[in-house]
């Protein structure tokens, strides 16, 4: 039987601009790509691009106690967000594992806004409900009221300066922050926030004007030389930056320890849902730990879960490969021995058309000190 996808509201305007195909993302039929990944990444890089980013939930949390509510439920330490301040978290299991990893907008003490994970959308929104029962806050699902574009690329500010009705410099929007304007002449939530390493926003209204907002955007950006991008190449610039995709690389079985995200996660701001296993894995140590791994150019790339071998025996698995049209070269993430983690060690992926040698790397693998993301 053929799977029934979602489509977003602007998957007609996708298929008006001729995208060289579509795929299962979460759920969602998504553009792979327009023109090519080498091309998108390339406009990502040095202008810019336009992504749909519909497929993340939105979840409201509300009340008197809202702020006690995503204190219990986040890792991290949202009680020193302001307002108009967002924070990266991981939502624990009381097992440590990661149940979603999330950004936290901070609307006011009293009001929260969650952005879930594609791939989540289906379970954090109910978990988040039973886990704060009995508190002074509820929660409202907006994930179907509430659509999202990004643009994202070192000229993204000039092209959303056109069309947004207030301040869109650092001063008054640096990164990791958010404010409430009209865009095109849209109400919308825009979050200085992305995945793709470089300067980026995301613009968040009502889906009821999706085709006016992707008009004007698109518009607004092609005097930047602004290209649109599909959701295959975007996972591609994740990987050059590490930002981590729920179900590949960090799922239920993994804790923020294990996958590099400790500074995600705050023990010592008081009780929270996983803490007391987190605080028992740091004592202990951890077995495994996430890894970037770099060849040399030309060298072949093998699919997820192939096995890392060090001295011919298994000693973790990949959780995505690619080559990376930045460095040329091709890259990847895995999970390896803890002991074997460090820079410059070398290792074998075992790929059906013979081994792979890699070398464990610094990364982020693309501008490792975040310089381009807070111009």
């Amino acid at each position: 039987m053929t799977k029934m996808l979602k489509r977003s509201p602007h998957f007609a305007q996708h298929l008006k601009h001729d995208p060289k195909g579509t795929f299962d993302f979460a759920g969602w039929e998504m553009p792979t790509h327009f023109t090519s990944l080498e091309e998108e990444i390339r406009a990502c890089r040095s202008a810019a691009i336009l992504i749909d980013g519909h497929a993340m939930g939105e979840l409201h949390v509300r009340g008197k106690a809202a702020l006690e509510a995503v204190q219990k439920v986040c890792a991290n330490d949202l009680a020193r967000a302001q307002p108009g301040q967002c924070v990266y978290t991981s939502l624990c299991k009381p097992d440590g594992g990661i149940l979603d990893d999330l950004v936290a907008f901070c609307i006011s003490p009293e009001h929260w806004l969650l952005t879930v994970a594609a791939f989540n959308t289906w379970k954090t929104p109910g978990w988040i409900e039973e886990h704060i029962r009995g508190l002074n806050a509820w929660t409202c699902d907006q994930s179907a009221g509430t659509t999202c574009l990004e643009v994202q690329g070192p000229r993204a500010r000039e092209i959303l300066a056109r069309v947004a009705d207030f301040d869109v410099s650092d001063k008054a929007l640096p990164y990791f922050r958010f404010v409430r304007g009209k865009v095109a002449g849209i109400e919308a939530l825009v979050a200085r926030l992305g995945v793709t390493g470089e300067l980026g926003y995301e613009i968040f209204y009502d889906p009821g004007y999706a085709y006016q907002m992707y008009d004007a955007l698109l518009d607004a950006g092609r005097p930047s030389g602004m290209a649109l991008c599909g959701n295959r190449s975007l996972g591609i610039m994740r990987l050059e930056k590490v930002y981590h995709v729920y179900t590949r690389d960090i799922d239920e079985a993994t804790n923020p320890l294990e996958a590099g995200l400790e500074r995600a996660v705050k023990l010592d701001k008081g009780d929270f849902i996983g803490r007391d296993a987190l605080l028992a894995a740091k004592r202990k140590g951890v077995a495994r730990k996430l890894v970037g791994l770099i060849g040399e150019p030309g060298t072949a790339v093998a699919p997820p879960k192939s096995e890392v071998l060090h001295a011919g025996r298994k000693v973790g698995h990949v959780t995505f490969m690619a080559a990376s049209p930045t460095l040329g070269k091709p890259i990847a993430l895995a999970y390896v021995a803890s002991e074997l983690s460090v820079i410059g060690t070398a290792l074998t992926v075992a790929a059906q058309g013979g081994n792979i040698e890699l070398q464990v790397a610094r990364t982020p693998f693309y501008d490792p000190d975040g310089a381009r993301i807070r111009v």
